[in-house]
């Protein structure tokens, strides 16, 4: 009879353990998360081939973005949030013809907003980092106002110095660099950023508008500099997820 009720006693632990999981009121361990995100991305397709990488976005604890790919993102690549044990599917970076881009924010924005956040400035700071790597941005390409002189002469100088420019970014808190004003309900920000990842090296200006609880209500970029012409047989047409040249 005591064997029946510490058998029964540890099949109701589990049980509560995996429901105060689900619920996202205490986190799973990273490990378990992971595999959500991956089962959710790649099933019925090869899930244990799946590269899981997780998207920093502090202002957010309780929820997990993921990029998951397969076969070097060339096959699966998908954007994903894990709440607790569940996977929401944010956006299919490989989708031919490619997903609207306000279906995807759309999504992003929802999963956002039922998180109820209550940002200040310094969080509507992170919060704009936090949506730059969503969108496949590298936050460290922020650049000052006084930054594009900077790449200005170093194109001048040579690859060599566009390239030790390139790595002098990442030494700093980058983010620091975003300018945020208050809004009717929220902020307003504006910032350079420059795409290092693209062909040619553009160097655009972002201007956001962000409601207090973090959902991104409008983002747009314009060219400020003019790339450098592409090497033969490259192509300027940017990857999915980053934000338009004008």
């Amino acid at each position: 009879m005591s064997l029946w009720r510490l058998i029964a006693g540890l099949f109701l632990g589990v049980c509560l353990v995996i429901a105060v999981w689900a619920s996202g009121l205490v986190l799973p361990p990273e490990s378990l998360a992971r595999r959500v995100a991956a089962f959710s991305a790649v099933y019925p397709g090869p899930v244990g081939e799946a590269e899981v990488d997780r998207i920093d976005c502090p202002p957010m604890p309780r929820v997990r973005f993921y990029l998951v790919c397969t076969a070097d993102c060339t096959q699966v690549r998908r954007l994903m949030a894990v709440r607790g044990l569940a996977a929401t599917l944010l956006a299919n970076l490989n989708r031919t013809p490619p997903e609207d881009l306000k279906v995807t924010r759309g999504r992003i924005n929802a999963v956002i907003a039922g998180e109820r956040l209550r940002l200040d400035r310094d969080g509507a700071r992170e919060m704009i980092g936090c949506y730059m790597r969503i969108e496949g941005l590298d936050p460290a390409r922020v650049l000052s106002e006084g930054g594009l002189q900077d790449v200005n002469e170093a194109r001048s100088a040579g690859a060599a110095a566009v390239r030790r420019l390139a790595d002098s970014l990442e030494d700093t808190d980058t983010l620091a660099r975003i300018e945020i004003e208050d809004a009717p309900d929220g902020f307003r920000a504006g910032f350079l950023y420059w795409e290092t990842a693209r062909a040619g090296d553009p160097v655009l200006r972002i201007s956001l508008e962000m409601s207090g609880d973090g959902v991104l209500r409008a983002m747009r970029a314009t060219q400020v500099v003019a790339p450098k012409e592409p090497p033969a047989g490259e192509s300027g047409t940017p990857e999915p997820g980053e934000p338009p040249a004008p």
